[in-house]
């Protein structure tokens, strides 16, 4: 079987498993979440924290948002733009600056929004369907995440957002596949 059958039907299985969890569960685990990633002191010393918004049954981090917006953190959040397969961070400044962008997640209206500087970004809060404790990750399957990152000109702390559920042995890599320099699960934050 090749890579790319490998990843999907991985993807589906994890996938299908999160989507399992019990509302309830979900919202306990994303409570324990948010409060490892605000006790974290890498990222509380963080000037511009890119975060994205959940979608479908990921792990919500938006009470955490809240809390370093008003810690006086700049959050960015990404917008997607699939004819270029890529993500451009804007600055979010609250709920009201959102829409539902092609894929159906909350992203930033460039209209209302402002671009940001990806100079002064200090750490990335990284979605994805299925993580390792090697700083593995397999995301949705775009190259999205992967694709920006390689255009930093300097790394930020890169940390998997995930339940742990989704953890596994070894995540199946390729080349271009960017490590995570940390994970935060419910059971904890494991740096990579």
């Amino acid at each position: 079987m090749n890579l790319k059958s490998v990843k999907q039907q991985l993807r589906s299985r994890i996938m299908d498993e999160r989507k399992a969890l019990p509302a309830a569960e979900r919202s306990e685990y994303s409570a324990q979440v948010c409060r490892l990633l605000a006790e974290n002191e890498q990222l509380a010393r963080a000037r511009a924290i890119m975060a994205f918004h959940p979608f479908g049954a990921e792990l919500d981090i938006f009470p955490f948002v809240e809390e370093a917006r008003t810690r006086g953190q700049e959050i960015w959040l990404p917008l997607t733009l699939p004819s270029d397969r890529r993500l451009i961070p804007y600055r979010y400044e609250g709920k009201h600056m959102l829409k539902q962008g092609v894929y159906g997640i909350w992203e930033p209206d460039p209209a209302m929004a402002q671009e940001a500087d990806l100079s002064k970004l200090d750490a990335v809060l990284v979605p994805g369907v299925a993580f390792d404790r090697q700083g593995g990750r397999m995301g949705y399957g775009g190259g999205y995440y992967d694709r920006f990152l390689a255009t930093l000109g300097s790394r930020p702390f890169l940390v998997g957002i995930a339940f742990s559920m989704q953890v596994i042995d070894k995540v199946p890599r390729e080349p271009h596949d960017i490590c995570l320099d940390g994970l935060v699960t419910e059971s904890g934050f494991f740096q990579t």
